[in-house]
C-alpha cells in the first residue's frame, strides 16, 4: 500500500516540478508506466517508482533493477514508444552500491560510465541464477551491444529518494509560494483533488491523463482560497456531509419547517444545508482557520437580522389565522434562504 500512495504522491510532487518546465505535458498513472509524461498521447518521459520502508540495495542482481529493464525493453520492443526519445527514469527509495551498475546511471552519467554499466549488468544477467528475473535478464542478454547501451544512455537512476511521508514534505515545499502560511493544508487540499482524478483516470474515465496545467490551475485555486483573511469552501463529498433522514424529523428546527407547510424538497435541502454548515465550520475550527468568537460572532449577526425582519414582517401584517401565520412564516424563512450575510470571503446560502 506505501508504494501505491507513493506512486501517486510521487506523481502529483513531479507534476508541481513540471510546470516550470513543461507546462503543457499530460501526466498519466500505470498508462505506459507507473507514471509518465506525454504528448500528443506519445510518452516521452517514463518514469518507475520503487517505494521500500526499510532500507534496501540497488545492486546488479536487485528484482526491482531487473524488472524495470524489462518493462522498459518490452515497450520498445512492442513500439509503444521510441526508444532513442525516451526518458527512462528509476526514482527509488533504495540505495545503490558503489561501483554497482546503477550508481553509474546517476543523473550526468557519461558514456564511460554506460559502457561500465552494461558490462556489469551483462556480467550479472549471465551470473545470477534467479527465477524472477530470469525473462528480463534473458531480454537483456538477446539485445545487441549498441541497443542495449542506447537504452541504458536514457536512463536515469534516482537513488535515496525521500520516502511516502517526506515526499508529501515536498509537495508542500512546491506549495509554500501559494499559501505561505498554510502549505501543509494546501498539501492536503491538493492531494485530495489530484487522489480523485488519478482514480477517475486509473477507471478510464479520464483516459487521455490528467494536464499538468489542471495541476497548475487547482494549486492556484487552493492558495487563494487560503489567503490571508480568507475561508475555503470544501467540497460536500469531502466532507461527508450527512444526508436527510426520517430521524432528523424530531429537531427543532425541521418541526418548525414543518410548521410552516414547506415541502419536503424544502425541508430536505434546508436540513442538508445545516449539515453541510456545520461540517464546514467544523473542519475551519480544526484546521484552526478560525476562532470560536468569529463563529459566535456571525451566529449573533445572524440571529440579529433574523429577529428584526420577523418583527418587520409582524408589523406589516397582524397574523391572527393559522394560515396567516404559516404565511408570514414562509416569508421569513424565504426571506433567510435569499440573504447573504459574509463570513470574511464566504458569501453562499448554506452556512445560515
Amino acid at each position: 500500500m506505501a508504494g501505491y500512495l507513493f506512486q501517486c504522491r510521487l506523481a502529483l510532487l513531479k507534476s508541481l516540478e513540471l510546470t516550470r518546465r513543461n507546462p503543457d505535458a499530460i501526466i498519466s498513472v500505470e498508462k505506459f508506466d507507473d507514471i509518465a509524461f506525454e504528448n500528443a498521447d506519445y510518452a516521452d518521459c517514463l518514469i518507475q517508482a520503487k517505494h521500500h520502508v526499510q532500507p534496501k540495495s540497488l545492486g546488479d542482481k536487485s528484482v526491482d533493477l531487473w524488472k524495470t529493464l524489462l518493462i522498459w525493453m518490452e515497450g520498445a520492443q512492442h513500439g509503444i514508444f521510441e526508444l532513442s526519445k525516451t526518458t527512462y527514469v528509476l526514482i527509488t527509495t533504495a540505495s545503490c552500491p558503489p561501483n554497482s551498475a546503477m550508481e553509474r546511471l546517476r543523473e550526468g552519467a557519461s558514456k564511460t560510465d554506460i559502457d561500465a554499466a552494461y558490462d556489469l549488468l551483462s556480467a550479472a544477467a549471465e551470473s545470477s541464477k534467479s527465477d524472477v528475473t530470469s525473462d528480463a535478464r534473458t531480454a537483456f542478454l538477446k539485445m545487441t551491444p549498441n541497443e542495449a547501451k542506447l537504452l541504458l544512455s536514457r536512463v536515469t537512476v534516482i537513488d535515496q529518494h525521500p520516502n511516502l511521508t517526506d515526499v508529501f514534505s515536498e509537495i508542500a515545499a512546491e506549495l509554500i509560494i501559494l499559501a505561505p502560511d498554510h502549505s501543509k493544508l494546501a498539501a492536503e487540499y491538493l492531494e485530495g483533488w489530484w487522489l480523485n482524478r488519478i482514480s477517475q483516470h486509473l477507471m478510464g474515465l479520464e483516459d487521455k491523463g490528467i494536464p499538468v496545467q489542471h495541476v497548475i490551475l487547482k494549486a492556484h485555486e487552493i492558495g487563494k482560497s487560503l489567503s490571508e483573511g480568507a475561508l475555503p469552501i470544501d467540497d460536500p463529498n469531502e466532507l461527508k456531509v450527512k444526508k436527510y433522514s426520517d430521524d432528523d424529523e424530531c429537531r427543532l428546527f425541521v418541526r418548525q419547517m414543518r410548521a410552516i407547510q414547506l415541502t419536503d424538497g424544502m425541508v430536505r435541502n434546508a436540513t442538508s444545508d445545516f449539515y453541510r454548515a456545520y461540517a464546514q465550520r467544523s473542519r475551519w475550527s480544526r484546521e484552526n482557520l478560525i476562532l470560536e468568537d468569529e463563529l459566535s460572532g456571525f451566529d449573533s449577526k445572524l440571529e440579529d437580522s433574523w429577529r428584526r425582519r420577523f418583527e418587520s414582517e409582524l408589523l406589516m401584517e397582524n397574523a391572527a389565522s393559522s394560515m396567516e401565520k404559516v404565511m408570514l412564516g414562509r416569508r421569513v424563512f424565504l426571506w433567510a434562504t435569499q440573504e447573504s450575510t459574509p463570513l470574511r470571503n464566504v458569501v453562499v446560502v448554506f452556512p445560515h
